[in-house]
């Protein structure tokens, strides 16, 4: 019954990436607008990944409505469909995502934002972009740990802070997580491993019992006035002491 439940929910996927790309061909798009009808296509679409891996999201807190530079940590490739599902949003990705078959194209017509690996120019063009959506009313999510984790968060890089500061925006922190009743900080069968397609995530996504995502939009600070070190130190503090308050709260230490 197990492996029916999972043959079916394969299925349900393959059709709503099929659907995701009919409607991205009929409705043509290059950036995600605040609100209107590609908005609503893609957080659909967001949505019914989630649905059809039978993960429930759960949210806490009030996303900004006006334009705003989100600052989440990373645990899963998942975290993009969750936190797709309940805000409209550029997302800032690594530039070999564009490339990925059928997903790189998804992204990139809805309004996924790349950088490139490399120095200081990267980052300039990276903050750049970033700049001109959020002076353009759209709000973005920056991952500024770099890279997906166990749960534990690592240190916000501030290089891609410089997008608030220039544009003037609030920014506001995202904590998610995926709550582990083995007693790990996150769920075991989140993880990415190097190598991984999106359908090898899903396929182990649905072998787990009681996955579920949590998001909690906290406190928003303005940048004004304010340099790219303290929104970061900022953002990094109000993550971490928010997970860390939640792991005490299940029984786990601060640290592995």
């Amino acid at each position: 019954m197990h492996r029916i439940l999972i043959g079916y929910r394969l299925l349900l996927l393959s059709l709503v990436l099929a659907t995701g790309s009919l409607l991205t061909v009929l409705f043509q798009r290059g950036t995600m607008p605040p609100q209107g009808i590609q908005s609503l296509i893609t957080r659909w679409w967001h949505r019914s990944i989630t649905k059809s891996l039978g993960i429930p999201v759960r949210v806490y807190g009030t996303p900004r409505k006006e334009a705003t530079l989100f600052v989440s940590n990373h645990v899963s490739s998942f975290d993009i469909a969750a936190l797709g599902s309940v805000l409209p949003v550029h997302f800032l990705s690594k530039a070999e995502v564009q490339h990925w078959p059928i997903l790189g194209w998804l992204a990139t017509r809805a309004g996924t934002l790349y950088i490139h690996r490399g120095g200081r120019e990267a980052a300039v063009n990276a903050n750049n972009a970033m700049a001109e959506a959020l002076s353009k009313n759209h709000n973005v999510m920056l991952f500024p740990e770099g890279t997906t984790t166990d749960g534990n968060v690592r240190r916000f890089h501030s290089r891609l802070m410089q997008s608030a500061v220039d544009s003037g925006v609030y920014i506001q922190p995202v904590a998610i997580r995926y709550p582990d009743p083995g007693g790990s900080k996150a769920h075991p069968y989140v993880h990415y491993v190097d190598g991984m397609s999106f359908m090898d995530l899903s396929k182990r996504i649905l072998t787990a019992k009681n996955l579920e995502v949590e998001i909690y939009f906290l406190d928003a600070i303005s940048a004004k006035d304010k340099s790219r070190d303290e929104l970061a130190r900022y953002a990094e503090n109000e993550v971490r002491n928010k997970l860390e308050s939640l792991y005490k709260n299940q029984g786990l230490g601060t640290r592995d």
